[in-house]
């Protein structure tokens, strides 16, 4: 989950838990894949309900905006491929995003939950491949975490049986803390525009001259740490880093941190933690083999 809505008027930025994990009008949520390697692999785009399709468009192109030139050629068409689902009880829901050509409904078209709809995409307004929904009822857009209205604002608590998504999925979410999306060990620099085109780099090997231990994150707050840890199996501690609290918020961020050295063949463990105000606020860890 990249992004939620945004619950605050005016100018004001805020989530639905009172949090930075939004954009300025922002009206829906994002739930995002890794790369557009892994786009062309395929994701399926499904229907959260059983409705009936109102609208369909199925023939922007797939590709990151990085620029002003890039956001002033999908003007108007920002949302990309798409389509609006009438749901029961007067829900709608607009799913943007998507692959072009991927879609496989029609205007008119019956389908029930879990029918495939399309696939995964960069379309329109798309810094990274995502589909994005809103949820409609009445004329009043919905925070399907919350099931609040976004005119109602934030919540300070989170109550998980008013969400809009199923039980299983809200378990899953932890839309208070940040998100590691990858970790890992490079013979070279990581680069956060390469990762979200090609996905993660390869393992480095004994020939590289380098080695960089890396990580990508999503939604790291202001005045958070990272922490590289790489350890050998005996569990002795090989390199460790830790980074300078970030100046601001970061909703989509790349670190890494290594020495001008070749690493041994063998088996390793990397080890990635993120700390605010001197607190672990997540951690992953990965065992490597490097050849």
């Amino acid at each position: 989950m990249q992004q939620y809505a945004d619950m605050a008027a005016g100018d004001a930025v805020v989530d639905p838990l009172c949090g930075s994990m939004t954009y300025d009008g922002h009206s829906g949520t994002d739930l995002r894949i890794l790369s557009l390697k892994d786009m062309e692999a395929g994701f399926p785009v499904i229907a959260v309900g059983d409705g009936t399709v109102l609208r369909v468009r199925d023939q922007e192109q797939d590709h990151l905006v990085e620029t002003e030139a890039d956001r002033a050629g999908i003007a108007g068409r920002e949302c990309g491929n798409g389509l609006v689902l009438q749901l029961q009880d007067d829900y709608e829901v607009q799913y943007c995003h998507l692959q072009k050509n991927s879609l496989t409904v029609r205007p008119g078209d019956t389908v029930r939950t879990g029918d495939r709809l399309g696939k995964i995409g960069a379309s329109g307004l798309a810094q990274f491949p995502h589909v994005h929904i809103t949820v409609t009822r009445h004329g009043d857009t919905l925070d399907p975490l919350t099931g609040r209205k976004l005119s109602d604002g934030c919540a300070s608590t989170f109550r998980p049986g008013e969400s809009l998504f199923a039980p299983e999925i809200v378990a899953k979410l932890d839309p208070t803390k940040p998100d590691i999306l990858a970790i890992g060990v490079a013979g070279k620099p990581v680069v956060y525009e390469a990762l979200v085109r090609e996905g993660p780099p390869p393992v480095v090997s004994a020939k590289d001259t380098m080695f960089v231990t890396w990580a990508w994150f999503a939604n790291l707050k202001k005045g958070s740490a990272i922490r590289f840890v790489l350890k050998d199996l005996n569990g002795d501690t090989l390199f460790e880093h830790i980074g300078e609290p970030l100046e601001r918020n970061k909703a989509a961020y790349s670190a890494f941190a290594g020495k001008k050295r070749s690493l041994p063949a063998g088996h390793y463990q990397v080890d990635v933690s993120v700390t605010l105000d001197g607190t672990i606020v997540r951690n992953a860890v990965s065992d490597i083999s490097v050849r």
